[in-house]
């Protein structure tokens, strides 16, 4: 019994360790990027940091003006503004979550 619950454990603290960020908006209005994402899998800590937004193929990388984070019942949004840009060839975001590194794919 005692291994059960060890690796019932090892189980739960890995899906937390395992975040995934997914798209749920994009938007190049206003003269900004706005993009916002949700994490399912969060806790009431959700700490970002290093986060970089890069546009196209060429890899030039761009950092946020604003991050807005709410965590609700588990579930992270995300809010992240960038500068006005006007080229994007299948976008992403790399970030770390709690430390960890992540990325995704912007949805468009």
């Amino acid at each position: 019994m005692k291994y059960l619950i060890i690796i019932f454990l090892s189980l739960v603290f890995s899906l937390a360790v395992n975040a995934k960020p997914h798209c749920q908006g994009f938007n190049n209005y206003n003269d900004k990027v706005t993009i916002i994402f949700t994490d399912k899998a969060s806790d009431d800590m959700y700490v970002l940091s290093d986060i970089r937004l890069i546009p196209t193929w060429k890899g030039k990388k761009y950092t946020p003006h604003s991050v807005n984070v709410t965590v609700n019942n588990g579930v992270a949004t995300v809010t992240l503004t960038f500068d006005h840009l006007t080229q994007f060839s299948n976008p992403k975001v790399e970030l770390k979550v709690n430390g960890k590194k992540s990325s995704f794919k912007v949805c468009q």
